[in-house]
């Protein structure tokens, strides 16, 4: 078998025994399984890829470990302190779209399902705001601003498939997908719905949009 298999073998075996002992609620599972995912697909991206290893990339693998591992620990009202290593890594992926972008010429087309996308995903946000507004008022200008970059992300990937149709445009449309879903999820999760099944389908779309995050930034470089 060769590297990169084994590689790839080995965060999705770890995603898919994560995503389980989270259903089980088997703590010590999780413990093990978990911290490994991250290395695992920072391994598959190293053994994929010819050129020099992207160091903003490697920033932005670093900024959702630490993320990941304060969902881990499971502080007291950690939403916030959650927010600030995934908010800092979709920032750094903003640039990247940025300038995917801008090599593209202007298409109506394109532009108009890339703003109704962003009008769309701005009204569940304002929904999502109106139902923890009272409980939890410290979090809403964090989440507003959250929301909106990810909002960016997510206008800047339709718009960018939508024109052009490539394999890493692709994998950017499902990596903001896949983060969209798991967001939402959470705050649902968290102070809506106490819901299972929102949690497990918020945790594991997490866990594998890093594969979809691998795939953009190897195939972009080429």
């Amino acid at each position: 078998m060769k590297t990169r298999q084994v590689a790839l073998t080995l965060y999705l075996l770890s995603c898919s025994l994560s995503v389980l002992a989270e259903v089980l609620d088997f703590e010590l599972l999780l413990l093990l399984t978990k911290p490994t995912i991250i290395p695992a697909i920072f391994y598959y991206y190293l053994t994929t890829k010819k050129e020099p290893v992207d160091p903003i990339f490697a920033v932005v693998l670093l900024l959702n470990f630490i993320g990941d591992t304060i969902a881990l620990l499971k502080f007291e009202h950690q939403t916030l302190l959650l927010m600030i290593p995934f908010f800092m890594s979709y920032v750094l992926i903003l640039r990247y779209l940025i300038q995917d972008v801008q090599k593209l010429k202007w298409d109506k087309t394109g532009g108009f399902i890339a703003v109704s996308i962003f009008i769309f995903l701005m009204y569940v946000l304002s929904g999502l705001i109106e139902m923890f507004a009272d409980t939890n008022p410290e979090l809403v200008w964090p989440v507003i601003i959250y929301g909106i970059v990810l909002g960016s992300l997510s206008t800047l990937a339709v718009y960018c498939y939508a024109i052009k149709i490539t394999a890493y445009a692709f994998f950017i449309l499902m990596f903001v997908l896949t983060s969209v879903v798991s967001d939402v999820f959470y705050m649902l999760f968290e102070f809506i719905y106490k819901i299972s099944f929102l949690n497990y389908f918020e945790f594991a779309a997490q866990l594998f949009s890093y594969f979809f995050l691998v795939k953009y930034f190897v195939l972009r470089s080429k």
